[in-house]
Order: structure tokens, then sequence, then C-alpha cells
């Protein structure tokens, strides 16, 4: 016999009887959405980065996991010991901006900086740059805005008295720099020019006991202006702007300074540089390095060109003419960490008639590297120097030594 309950349609019958399930059902649901809303709320917030000094990959010591990872800065300290100058320090902070479009070749990130340094011969100064390149380095420019008050060793040039007894050249100076080259098609050339504006007033420190000597110095001290234009021709396949393993970065330019641009004096100079980079083994490194200027006119006395070799005290050897050559050589003793080795030489001559007259400077030194940044391949370190005239100095390295 049927009951009431059974003759009742099957949804009024589930309704009556299973409202019990019904509400527990919905409370689970309930329950259920929300503890998924909050687990969604914590998925998209965003977790906050930890600010870390090691890679995750191999666990090192790297100033890129926190640089690139967070905050893209990069500080590298400065440590001044050129004999020129004085023992003296700074810092520069690099903002390394992201790169957001991808490409097949190599493009170096865009660079802006700021820094500062101050020397125990009161020197000091500080400045920004900032360098940038456009789409697959179709164009590549380079920005610079410097105020320098140098206190230099000044040796003369080819003085036999300057050069033993050297005297102090001040340069209260505002430099600017403004330089952009275009590539040729998809080759590795580009063209390009610059131009640069340097307003110094010049005071140079007198010789004791030389009065005639004296009276002539006094005359050097004037306001100075360099003013001048730079048409270039580059070749550049390098793999790495800031270290590079494996290239060629070959430059010849045409620098020209004329009372018509707002300069003081008429001259100009013609430079070639040459490095290469060459991996001779698994863990060992190459580099060459070729440099020659030749000065035509007469520039101010400060500008002439000079020998420029690690150990030897800038502007020591200075002439017209300049020719450098060195090597460079980079061995991995222990995975981030390597050695390196380096001598080279240079001569500042008047003219090719006087070339075998004028002795050869040298320098050899050693030193170490630590990759700070296996994103960017960048290296850091500290190399020790020794000049031909028993002069002693040691760098802080970030990158190339000749970068």
């Amino acid at each position: 016999m049927n009951t009431e309950k059974e003759k009742r349609p099957w949804f009024r019958a589930n309704f009556i009887y299973d409202k019990k399930e019904i509400f527990i059902v919905v409370l689970f649901l309930l329950v259920t959405f929300t503890v998924e809303g909050q687990n969604d709320s914590i998925v998209l917030k965003p977790a906050k980065k930890k600010l870390t000094f090691r890679n995750p990959v191999d666990n090192a010591v790297e100033v890129g996991s926190s640089l690139f990872n967070n905050m893209r800065v990069l500080p590298v300290p400065i440590l001044i010991t050129e004999p020129a100058l004085g023992y003296g320090g700074g810092l520069s902070l690099l903002y390394f901006h992201e790169r957001k479009k991808r490409y097949n070749s190599y493009v170096p990130n865009d660079v802006t900086g700021v820094g500062g340094l101050v020397t125990k011969n009161k020197t000091w100064g500080f400045g920004i740059i900032h360098s940038h390149t456009f789409g697959e380095n179709r164009v590549r420019t380079l920005t610079e805005v410097i105020k320098p008050n140098i206190n230099i060793d000044y040796y003369g040039n080819n003085s036999d008295l300057l050069s033993k007894h050297p005297i102090t050249i001040k340069l209260n100076s505002w430099f600017f720099l403004q330089q952009a080259q275009v590539r040729i098609a998809k080759s590795n050339v580009y063209i390009g020019a610059s131009y640069m504006y340097a307003h110094s007033e010049v005071s140079l420190d007198t010789i004791p006991g030389k009065p005639l000597i004296n009276a002539l110095i006094e005359r050097l001290n004037v306001n100075s202006v360099i003013s001048s234009v730079k048409p270039m021709i580059v070749f550049d396949n390098r793999d790495n702007v800031f270290t590079p393993t494996k290239g060629i970065n070959a430059e010849l330019s045409f620098n020209y300074s004329a009372q018509w641009l707002g300069s003081s004096d008429d001259y100009a100079t013609i430079n070639s540089n040459f490095w290469a980079y060459y991996p001779v083994l698994s863990k060992l490194y190459s580099g060459y390095r070729f440099q020659g200027s030749y000065l035509l006119g007469d520039a101010p006395f400060y500008a002439y060109p000079y020998v420029s070799l690690r150990g030897i005290p800038a502007m020591r050897y200075q002439s017209n003419n300049t020719v450098v050559a060195e090597t460079e050589w980079r061995y991995t003793i222990y995975k981030r960490i390597s050695i390196t080795a380096f001598t080279g030489l240079g001569k500042a001559f008047q003219s090719m008639g006087n070339f075998s007259d004028i002795d050869w400077a040298y320098n050899v030194g050693t030193g170490f590297r630590y990759e700070i940044s296996s994103k960017q391949g960048t290296h850091m370190g500290i190399d020790f120097a020794w000049g031909n005239a028993k002069d002693f100095a040691f760098y802080i390295v970030f990158g190339s030594s000749w970068l």
C-alpha cells in the first residue's frame, strides 16, 4: 500500500526529504568558494622579492642576482691609485634598463650611470652618463656630462727638467660629450660622429728657485675651451661590451677642434684604436690592444696625446704622436674566479725623425677577476701594475681593463 509520501512527486519528495543534506551541501560550497577565493587572492598578490646576492643556479655570490631581479642597479666602487692623481676613491651607480624586446643577436642593455670621486691631492668630480642602443644594434648613442676638478702632475712635453720634477696642473672644468653611431645594413660596421665641449680654467704651480721658468708658466694660466667634432668609422663584433671573450672592436677617427666651433685652438688628432679578444682554450682568454694618436696643429699643452698604460702615471710620456701595444691574458682557476697577467709598451715622439731616439715605456702586471653577473657576463677585480720608471699602482677594474 502506497503512503502519502510515496504519492508525492519525486522532486517534492526529495526536496522535503533532503533538506538537511542540501543545507550541508550549500554550506560546503560556500566554504569551498570562500577558501578558493582567498587562495586566488594570494596567487594574484605578487610575492615580495627577496634581496639576495646568491645565484639560484650555483649559489655563488653574484651582484647580478639582486641587480636584475630586483633593483637592476649595480654599485661600482672607484678606487683611484693613479700616481699622477694620488690615492682616492668614490662610487658610481649603474642602472641597467630592462630591454623588453628580444633579438637573435647580442644587444647590450641601455645603461645610465651617476658617480663621484675625490683624491688625496684634492682632485674631485661628479657626472652622469647614458648609453643607449636603438633596435637590433641599429643606432648606438652615448651622452656624458661631467664636472671634473683635476689636479694632476705634469711632466712636460719631452722636458728634461719637468720629467724629473713635475709640476701640478689644476683644471677646473666642465665636460660634455654626445656621440652617435649608425650601423651599416646588417654588417658589424658603424659610421658616426661625436661632439665634445670642455671648458677649463687652467693654472699651474710654480717651481721654487726658477723665476724665469715660472714667468713662462704663469703665461699658461688661462681659460681654455676645446670644442671639437669627431667623425669615425667603427667595426665591432664583440660578444660582450663589458668583459668580451671573443671579437674585435676597431675604430678610426679624426678629432677636429676649431675656433669657428668655439675652441681656443685649431688642431686635429688622428686616432686609430684596435682591440681583439680570442679564447685560446676553454678557460684561457687573450686580449690585444693597439692604439695610435697623431697630432696635427697646436693643441693645448694638456691635450697632447700621451702613453696610457697601467702602472705608468698619466701624461708622463706625452708628445705629438703616441703608439701603444698591450696584451692581457685571463685564466679561470675555479668557477667564477680568474687570474690575469698583462704587459705592454708605448712611445711618445715628436716625429718619425726622432722615433728611434725615444725610449720605450713598458709595464707588467697581474690581477684577479670575479664574475659578478653571469647574466651580463661581467667580471670585476683588481690589477697590480709596475711601470718602467719603478712606479707601482693598483686598479679596481669593472668589465674590461680597456673599457
